[in-house]
Parts: C-alpha cells; structure tokens; sequence
C-alpha cells in the first residue's frame, strides 16, 4: 500500500459546557449528530462523498454500542459507509483521528469525518476512578506532583494562562463552535479570575495535596468533529488544506509510574521519528487535565527519562487559545478540539509545525506532529 498525506480540511465542535447545565439532557448521539452536520454544513460537505465516520465515546449512550452507526443513520451521510466507535479514554479523540487517517494513508478511503464526544453530565464517580488503583485520578495526580516537585503556585499561574489565553482568543475559537441550545461560546474562561484568587482555593484531595477546581479541568460536555482528505481529493474539490499530518505517536507505561506521564514518552519518540527537535516546533497544544499534566511531562522532556532530553519548552508557543481547564474536557472530544484549533492557529499565524499532546487514564497518551506546506 502506498502511504498518501492526509489534510486536514475542517474540523469544529459544540460549546464546551460544564455538566449539569445546559447540555445535560442531551444524550452523546444528540451532540454528536450535531456536531456532524454542523461541520458538513458549514463547509459544505457532500455526504456521498465521505467514505467513513470514527466516533470515541468513552460513556456510552444506553442502547448504543455503535454510535457511530447511529450518526450515520441518522444524519444523511450513506448508509454503506464505514462506521465504528473508539473507546480510549482522553485520546479516543486522537485514535478516531488516527482510524480515519490510516485508511486515506493506505489508499483504502479518500475522505472521512472523526469525531469525539461525551455526556459527562452521564457519567458516575466510577468513570473518575482508575480501574486498576480505584484510585480517583487526581488523586493519582496528587502522587505524581509529589514526584516530580511540582510547586502550587506553577500549577495556578498556568491555569490561570489558560484563562487568559482562551479569552483573548474566544473570536477565533466562536468560529469553530456550532451553537446550541443558544450557548455560542464555552462555559469555562473566566473573564474574573486572578493569580490571587486561584491561590485562595481549596485543595481537592486532602489539605496536603495542591489540585483545586482552578488549575483542574471541568467536568464538560461537548462534541468535535474533524474533516480529513487525501491531499488529492482535497486538491480535487478545491478545499486548501489547514495542515497535514506528518506523524503520529501513542504510548504507555504502567500506572504506578505516573497515571499522566505516558507523554514523556509520546512526545520525543515522535520527535524522534520525524527528524525533528522540540526547538522547531512553532506551537505546542498540551491538554491540560490538571495543570501539573504539562508542567510534569514538559520537565520530562527537558530532562530526558525513559527516552532522550529534547531540549527547553518554550511556554509562549504553548496552549496559545487556551486549553482543557478554561476551556472544558468532555474526554473524547478533547482530541478533536486540540487537533482542531491548533491547525486553525497554524494558518493564521502561517506557520510550519505544531506539536499535539494528550494524556489519558490507564497511563496512556497520544502525540501527532501537524505541518503545513
């Protein structure tokens, strides 16, 4: 099989908006059938002309195993196509990407749609657990902060970037947000916050720990969805593409080690693998779960453990939207919303490379290299 560069054509999502609220009767089918037309609506997508939906969903709607199928069924696209649900925990987004991607590689498809998403208003304390602990994950955060120093006033300084990065971008953002149920912007940035009042939070697991609802991400619901071509059929129908993907990386290691920390591995085996160094990277998207998520894995892979150093972090190309703890993780939709705004950013700013990275449950994450011509 010969391997074809896949683009990025598209891609855009619901609002992120924290569970509970408005969203919270709206079922994972629901939003995601949402998402889908929005993104084939928008950019004017001709549904006869995609040959395969990937769907991750980590909490399933009852009744629906396959809720891919279900989109298919359910919102015009044929009914011959391929379609199947990913479940991966917080990179089921990235492997839907990835399922979609290895096929227009291959030559097996020229065009399909991946897409994520999550009703976590569904979702019962057992979902925050990691199965093979019963610990709660941040309580596996708390460990891991204790391993690697990772001081509170950081963790709050680069939640409270995230904030100020999202709401200085929310223009940009809007434009890749399918409104609903009249929300047209996400829940989360908070216009009021403060490095002042961050600190003045409580810790979330035991007074000794440093994790507070502010440099944590909230409990959102969401769905996004990414367009992908060969670059031939983009060529085809006149679309320009927002980047390719140059490469694709996923890890893990065992949850004692740290339940976040498979990045230090993802992120210099990719690097190491496209030929390239950390130094030419022009923007960076880490997902924020807890912000000592970046802030750990980022000393990793300065320092080097388990694979090679590769070289200092530059924190003005990092989370320059904002990123999971302003702007919300309904789990698989994260993915497609990372690999979404970051593509987006490199056109606007005309730049060649940007760096995708995100952690997972189960000690696990996934890492893609995006460039542009």
């Amino acid at each position: 099989m010969t391997q074809r560069r896949v683009a990025i054509v598209a891609g855009g999502r619901t609002p992120f908006v924290k569970s509970g609220k408005t969203f919270k009767n709206l079922s994972p089918l629901a939003l995601a059938k949402h998402t889908v037309n929005g993104l084939m609506d928008r950019h004017q997508v001709i549904p006869d002309k995609i040959e395969a939906i990937s769907v991750g969903v980590v909490v399933p709607e009852p009744g629906k195993p396959n809720l891919a199928r279900e989109i298919v069924l359910e919102t015009g696209l044929p009914a011959s196509i391929e379609a199947q649900t990913v479940s991966s925990y917080c990179i089921s987004g990235l492997r839907s990407i990835t399922i979609i991607a290895d096929a227009i590689a291959s030559g097996r498809i020229d065009a399909g749609i991946a897409a994520g998403v999550e009703s976590l208003s569904q979702a019962d304390i057992n979902y925050f657990k990691e199965p093979s602990s019963g610990l709660l994950m941040g309580e596996h955060m708390e460990l891991t902060i204790k391993d690697w120093v990772i001081p509170r006033v950081d963790q709050d300084r680069l939640a409270l970037n995230s904030h100020r990065n999202a709401i200085e971008s929310r223009k940009r953002l809007a434009e890749q947000i399918f409104p609903l149920l009249g929300e047209d912007s996400d829940s989360g940035p908070r216009t009021d916050t403060s490095l002042k009042a961050l600190t003045e939070l409580q810790p979330a697991f035991g007074e000794a720990g440093t994790l507070t609802a502010g440099n944590s991400s909230p409990v959102s619901d969401g769905a996004a969805a990414v367009l992908l071509m060969s670059e031939e059929r983009a060529s085809l129908e006149q679309r320009v593409p927002l980047a390719f993907i140059r490469g694709m990386e996923y890890s893990a290691l065992h949850p004692r080690e740290g339940l976040f920390m498979a990045p230090a591995l993802a992120v210099p085996r990719l690097l190491k693998h496209t030929g390239l160094k950390l130094s030419d990277i022009d923007l960076i998207e880490i997902h924020e779960a807890f912000a000592a998520v970046p802030l750990a894995n980022a000393r990793a892979w300065e320092q080097g453990w388990k694979e090679a150093p590769t070289g200092r972090v530059d924190w003005n190309r990092v989370n320059v939207c904002g990123s999971s703890i302003a702007i919300g993780h309904p789990w698989s939709a994260t993915g497609g919303r990372i690999v979404t705004t970051v593509a987006y950013e490199m056109t606007r700013r005309d730049v060649k490379y940007g760096l995708v990275s995100i952690c997972a449950a189960g000690a696990m994450a996934g890492a893609f290299l995006l460039e542009r011509n």
